[in-house]
């Protein structure tokens, strides 16, 4: 047995201790890759309402992440913008979903880094003279802190972390390395870092010593609990069957 326990859970087990409303939740994926599909369904079956989300962007329309918005369980997104799903599009139209205020992709990720990393926050440039107009981001009860490095003015950008971290990688052992490959490497294994309660779907799960070190993209330390969820064939069934709904694959003759 390693130093770091065994972490392989229920799903119930991982994710019981999660508020029925109010939770705070990270998580990774970038649209529809590489997300926790089974911790999503496990939100959604047990209506965890009242969500604010911190995530890269949306999702993907008509499955994962998409379906908490469908389910009206979001009511805060902490992201790029709302627009890669209808669902979260829909939400916020109709004033159901907050947005305090949008981040382009590369500040957003690099503000979860500086949580994963401990850092108190980032100097970002992008954005300045767009994105602090007067009246932009009406929810913002505070303008966007501006200063000055080296003849640059750059956004004072505050680190994010969350009590909760959901995250997708290939593989975990038993003590809750995590091996990622593919897309799967996105924003994952940042927001492993950034949550003081990482649970971890994986498509398999390994001995110890199994992961190669050099493989390791999550370290045991970061991670609480492992779930088992679909094996690779099941999420390429998923992505088959909707890539076929909305007209992307042709049917096999």
């Amino acid at each position: 047995m390693s130093k770091f326990g065994n972490k392989i859970k229920s799903m119930d087990d991982a994710l019981g201790a999660i508020p029925k409303s109010g939770a705070t939740i990270m998580m990774g994926g970038f649209v529809g890759a590489g997300e926790p599909t089974c911790c999503i369904e496990w939100l959604i079956k047990n209506q965890i309402r009242d969500i604010t989300l911190i995530t890269n962007e949306p999702g993907l329309s008509g499955f994962g992440r998409a379906m908490l918005y469908k389910n009206s369980l979001v009511k805060e997104i902490i992201s790029s913008h709302v627009g890669t799903t209808q669902e979260s599009t829909e939400e916020y139209l109709k004033g159901n979903l907050k947005v305090e205020q949008f981040y382009p992709m590369g500040t957003w990720v690099e503000k979860v880094r500086a949580g994963a990393m401990g850092l108190g926050g980032v100097l970002v440039p992008v954005g300045v003279g767009i994105l602090d107009n007067p009246g932009l981001f009406a929810e913002l009860e505070e303008e966007k802190q501006v200063i000055e490095v080296n003849g640059v003015k750059c956004f004072v950008e505050a680190a994010l972390r969350a009590p909760i971290g959901l995250v997708k990688a290939w593989r975990a052992d038993e003590s809750g390395n995590l091996e990622y490959r593919h897309t799967s490497v996105n924003c994952n294994p940042l927001v492993a870092m950034a949550c003081e309660y990482t649970v971890a779907e994986v498509e398999e799960i390994v001995p110890v010593g199994t992961i190669p070190p050099e493989r390791v993209g999550t370290p045991a330390p970061f991670v609480q609990a492992v779930v088992k969820g679909l094996s690779l064939e099941e999420h390429d069934e998923i992505y088959r069957r909707h890539w076929l709904k909305i007209g992307k694959l042709t049917p096999d003759k």
